[in-house]
């Protein structure tokens, strides 16, 4: 399932922004949905595969309703919630930088989403909103398939402190991994980290987890194996926070970005490189069976990143 996907992009439009007094914009003029419908939550969201993942899924189980993707800027969240209009949100998934004030808006969260203080996946029930987070899932499995070490590795670096880095961090002492460096260039992004750290009442005693400021921080001993994950916002350059080139075999870069969010260029010289896509399979199926149980639909969401992958190369030729 894991494959190299590094820097893939696919032209994609817009469907949904919400208006500056309320309710739903769709290509720019006021919508009013029909029917029930799902929908990734963020800004930006133009890259987003999600509707196309999801709307394969929907088609292949023959469930009713759209997932479209709508872009709600910070601090707004809330009005999907409180306004008087009509949202017509059935369900949501929710990245950047949304996580976090999602998880604030919910009347409920699951156990997950509880230690995380982040949610990526909200199930509606009129004004009631449940949030779960199955991020930390996805990036167990594509970093626990894609190491080729025997062991977990001996630490790791992230970049970023935001709702999807605190995912990692979960994934990565799940595995196993001793030592943690979280690094961030906003004092106040770092000591929001820090303070969720300070809380965690599921952290185990063992890891060594630190948090430090992007610019500065020295990352781990060149002889230990290392994992690499960027977290960072769309657009931002990650390579010159990266090591030149990899200095043990054991070395792995997962970008959790994909496509435009994703800016251009190699990694690092031995680094293998894997960027967000095969998380957003595993995280966006775990979304699915959660909204609607099985049979998930695996095939049908595969294929659709295939097809999304064929695009982008032809995109990229024209």
């Amino acid at each position: 399932m894991v494959a190299k996907l590094y820097n893939m992009s696919v032209p994609l439009q817009l469907q949904l922004e919400l208006a500056p007094a309320g309710g739903w914009l769709r290509d720019g003029e006021p919508w009013v949905p029909e029917q029930p419908f799902y929908a990734l939550l963020g800004d930006p969201i133009e890259h987003s595969l999600s509707p196309a993942l999801h709307n394969a899924a929907l088609r292949e189980r023959d469930l009713a309703g759209d997932y479209l993707a709508a872009r709600v800027p910070r601090g707004r969240l809330h009005e999907l919630k409180s306004g008087d209009w009509p949202s017509g949100l059935a369900g949501a998934n929710v990245t950047s930088p949304l996580k976090e004030e999602a998880a604030l808006l919910c009347d409920g969260l699951t156990d997950t989403a509880r230690e995380l203080g982040a949610v990526n996946t909200i199930r509606v029930d009129r004004t009631h909103w449940l949030g779960h987070n199955t991020d930390s899932g996805g990036i167990w499995a594509v970093l626990t398939e894609a190491w080729s070490g025997a062991e977990p590795p001996a630490a790791a670096v992230l970049l970023g402190a935001g709702g999807a880095a605190r995912a990692a961090v979960h994934a990565l002492v799940r595995w196993g991994v001793g030592r943690i460096v979280v690094c961030n260039r906003s004092p106040t992004g770092r000591e929001r980290f820090g303070n969720w750290l300070a809380s965690a009442e599921w952290l185990p005693a063992g890891p060594d987890i630190s948090v430090v400021d992007l610019k500065r921080h020295a990352g781990p001993p060149p002889s230990e194996p290392t994992v690499w994950i960027v977290c960072l916002a769309s657009g931002v350059d990650a390579r010159p926070f990266l090591p030149d080139a990899a200095t043990t075999p054991d070395a792995l870069l997962l970008d959790l970005r994909y496509g435009r969010a994703l800016p251009p260029g190699e990694p690092p010289l031995g680094l293998r490189a894997i960027d967000g896509k095969p998380v957003l399979l595993l995280q966006g199926g775990l979304a699915f069976a959660w909204w609607f149980g099985p049979p998930l639909p695996w095939s049908a969401m595969s294929r659709a990143l295939v097809d999304t992958e064929s695009e982008a190369e032809a995109y990229g030729q024209s």
